[in-house]
C-alpha cells in the first residue's frame, strides 16, 4: 500500500501503522481514524453519540463506507453490489447502526 496520502470525495486518508488492515490486499480500506481533515471524525463522532447526522455528516459517512465496502474482504456470501447500493440509502443514525450491524455478519468491521 503507498504510504502517500489519498482523497476519496471530499476526504483525504493518509497511512496509519496504528491501523493496519489485517488482511492482504492490493488497495486495502482506509479506516475512519486515518481521514485527516477531521470532517469523517466529526461525522463518526455525531453517530457514536447517537445525534441526528447532517446533511454533511451523512455524506461523509457514506463516502467512507463506500471506499471501505469497495475494498475490504468479504465472506463468500457477501454481494459487494447490493451492499455499495445500501450506502446511498442511509439516512439515519439507526440505519447506519443496522447497516454496520449487518456489515458485521460478514466479517466487515469498518467502525
Amino acid at each position: 500500500m503507498s504510504q502517500e496520502p489519498e482523497q476519496i470525495g471530499e476526504l483525504i486518508y493518509a497511512f496509519n501503522p496504528d491501523y493496519p488492515y489485517p488482511f492482504p490486499v492490493a488497495q486495502p480500506p482506509h479506516y475512519w481514524m486515518s481521514e485527516q481533515s477531521g470532517k469523517l471524525a466529526e461525522a463518526v463522532e455525531q453517530y457514536f453519540n447517537g445525534e441526528a447526522l447532517t446533511p454533511a455528516a451523512l455524506e461523509f459517512i457514506r463516502q467512507y463506507l463506500q471506499q471501505y465496502i469497495e475494498r475490504a474482504v468479504m465472506t463468500g456470501e457477501a454481494k459487494r453490489n447490493i451492499l455499495l447500493s445500501r450506502t446511498m440509502a442511509l439516512r439515519t443514525t439507526r440505519d447506519i447502526e443496522r447497516f454496520a450491524d449487518d456489515l458485521s455478519e460478514i466479517g466487515v468491521e469498518p467502525f
